[in-house]
């Protein structure tokens, strides 16, 4: 293990390989987004996501610095970091899905209403024009 000043735990190819993972999440992702597969509104997470990735593999120095701040003084500060933005997705998305139940529950049973409201007004002109 070298013991320089500067030694950050985390080896050159190691921090070109999280570079150009987040690239190429961020990537997809646009891409997702382009096609309309994603929307926008749920891409902004992944999207920071991916940026964070990149720039903390970028500025690992500061990273580094970032965990000795904070009393950790391990290398793997950045799995740290991915490990908390994952619990952000799964938060936010969790949210999103509760409302999409929701939702889907009301609209079911406005649905019910009016399709008993069309079978009733359809008795009614039949017995009209009985």
């Amino acid at each position: 293990m070298p013991t320089s000043i500067g030694y950050t735990g985390i080896q050159l190819r190691t921090q070109i390989f999280v570079v150009l993972v987040g690239v190429a999440m961020l990537l997809f992702i646009l891409n997702l987004v382009r096609r309309k597969r994603l929307r926008e509104q749920y891409s902004l997470l992944w999207i920071l996501s991916a940026v964070v990735l990149v720039l903390s593999a970028l500025f690992i120095r500061q990273v580094d610095r970032l965990a000795h701040l904070v009393g950790i003084y391990y290398p793997a500060f950045l799995v740290l970091i991915a490990i908390l933005m994952v619990l952000t997705l799964q938060f936010h998305f969790s949210t999103v899905i509760s409302n999409l139940r929701e939702q889907n529950r009301n609209l079911t049973q406005d649905l019910g209403i009016l399709g008993a409201e069309v079978r009733e007004l359809k008795r009614r002109l039949a017995e009209r024009g009985a």
